[in-house]
């Protein structure tokens, strides 16, 4: 009902007007669920969504997910491993299953404390209107944080979306990725696969002449429409080699459609960590073999690169050339200051949330698939790695995208997050926005591709190996 959008910004309820009998649709799509299950005040609106979005692929992909089980399972005995797991962490940085489990069990330990207190934290907001509550649902969650982060922290998330116009946010993008590297973007013609579809080049140099060679091409597919993939990825086209053909890439995104359509921040974060995988893509495109072209390192380290570049999105000065209100008013710095101050706060339940779909995405593939009920082995890894209870009715794992193409790997999120922390720490030591440090970067772990083992990339650039030493500051912050 148009009383349960209460609480929402007013160009979102402006966007969903009341059909004639007085409903109003509200759809699953990214740009519709986010911003409803973290402003709308109707707590069982709020739960009905959240079932309906966790329902999604029930009940046709369960048969579909259990044949892919166990086929990757048959596949992996032939070729004399016990389980996918243990064929497909083998060519990895971390090199073994067993090693992965641990590695699991030792992030959602060091972070059980925290994510504690963190859920204490909502427990108590939670309260506030429902004063018997002994527990926060993970339909609440969401809200709650919000309503922390706005009175604890100061940090109001719909004020913030007011400088985050979606055409100035990209321009900006662009106008960083071409001062840190030292190169230009610009719009071609090209075929495309929908009227949304937006075709760009790279080329090498800021001041590149109108007829260079690019770097590059890519693609950006980032608004919803009907059936269309309904999260956030970067999808290489074509490989790049060396003389002979240039890479190609795509983004296929969900943000609200309009060059002044309001973004999250969390959709800003979104857009430079799907465009981080993009560079490493365009920026690797220059080798001899065409199995060493672009993001073709372990992948494990896939995300590192993508997770690091989101770190810009909390930068001051960066959030200054391009974080302007429709008036043309710049983001001031309490507001910036607000939001990284907020931004450490549920620091913990996100890392709990993310070894529980590592557990989840491991244990499918680590068990014999062949007597298993999916939805058994998902509410068996939330009681003992979730920071939320499951909630009834609910099959989250049959539309679990990184499934298909993760499979047991979703471990490699936080793996590489220790990573990009430690790279990060580059950069925090001689400014965000330091070309020489981009340069080598760009240079000693984006352009070698798959051409050395990821180690010594990072070791390359470091000159040391990594440590956990940056993400353990990270997580007490």
């Amino acid at each position: 009902s148009v009383d349960e959008l209460d609480g929402l910004p007013e160009d979102y309820v402006k966007a969903h007007p009341p059909a004639a009998d007085g409903s109003v649709l509200i759809t699953t799509n990214t740009p519709d669920y986010i911003p409803f299950m973290s402003y709308a005040h109707s707590d069982a609106a709020r739960r009905a969504l959240y079932v309906v979005y966790r329902q999604r692929g029930f009940p046709d992909n369960d048969p579909v997910l259990l044949d892919l089980l166990q086929k990757r399972h048959r596949l992996a005995n032939l070729l004399g491993y016990s389980d996918w797991a243990a064929y497909v962490t083998e060519d990895k940085m971390i090199r073994s299953k067993q090693a992965a489990e641990a590695f699991i069990d030792r992030i959602h330990g060091l972070t059980k404390a925290r994510a504690a207190k963190d859920a204490d934290e909502l427990l108590q907001e939670l309260r506030k209107s429902q004063p018997s509550a002994t527990a926060v649902g993970d339909w609440q969650k969401t809200y709650l944080e919000e309503r922390v982060k706005r009175q604890r922290y100061s940090f109001d998330a719909q004020a913030a979306r007011q400088f985050f116009a979606f055409g100035r946010v990209l321009q900006g993008l662009f106008d960083l990725v071409g001062d840190l590297f030292d190169v230009q973007i610009r719009a071609v013609d090209a075929p495309i696969w929908h009227p949304s579809v937006r075709a760009f080049a790279m080329y090498e140099g800021k001041d590149a002449a109108a007829d260079a060679a690019p770097i590059g091409r890519f693609f950006l597919d980032l608004h919803p429409r009907a059936e269309k993939y309904k999260h956030a990825a970067a999808f290489p086209l074509v490989s790049g080699i060396a003389g002979q053909q240039i890479p190609v890439a795509a983004l296929v995104c969900n943000f609200p459609a309009g060059d002044a359509a309001l973004m999250e921040h969390n959709d800003v974060s979104t857009l430079f960590h799907e465009f981080g995988h993009l560079l490493h893509h365009l920026f690797a495109g220059q080798q001899r073999w065409i199995g060493q072209s672009g993001i073709a390192t372990e992948w494990d380290f896939v995300e590192a690169p993508s997770q690091m570049l989101e770190e810009w999105t909390y930068d001051a000065d960066t959030l200054r050339r391009f974080a302007r209100r429709e008036d043309g008013t710049p983001i001031d710095t309490p507001l910036i200051t607000a939001m990284r101050r907020a931004r450490d706060f549920g620091k913990g339940i996100f890392v709990q949330q993310q070894m529980f779909y590592a557990a989840l995405s491991m244990q499918l593939h680590a068990r014999d698939p062949h007597a298993l009920s999916t939805d058994d082995v998902a509410r068996e890894l939330q009681a003992s790695y979730a920071p939320f209870a499951y909630v009834p009715d609910t099959h989250f794992q049959l539309s679990f995208g990184h499934l298909e193409g993760y499979s047991a790997i979703y471990y490699t999120y936080m793996w590489s997050l220790v990573i990009a922390k430690d790279l990060f720490s580059e950069f925090e030591a001689h400014g965000l926005l330091d070309a020489p440090t981009a340069a080598r970067y760009r240079k000693e772990v984006l352009a070698p591709g798959g051409s050395a083992d990821a180690a010594a990339l990072v070791q390359n650039f470091l000159h040391r190996p990594t440590s956990f030493d940056a993400f353990g500051r990270w997580l007490s912050q």
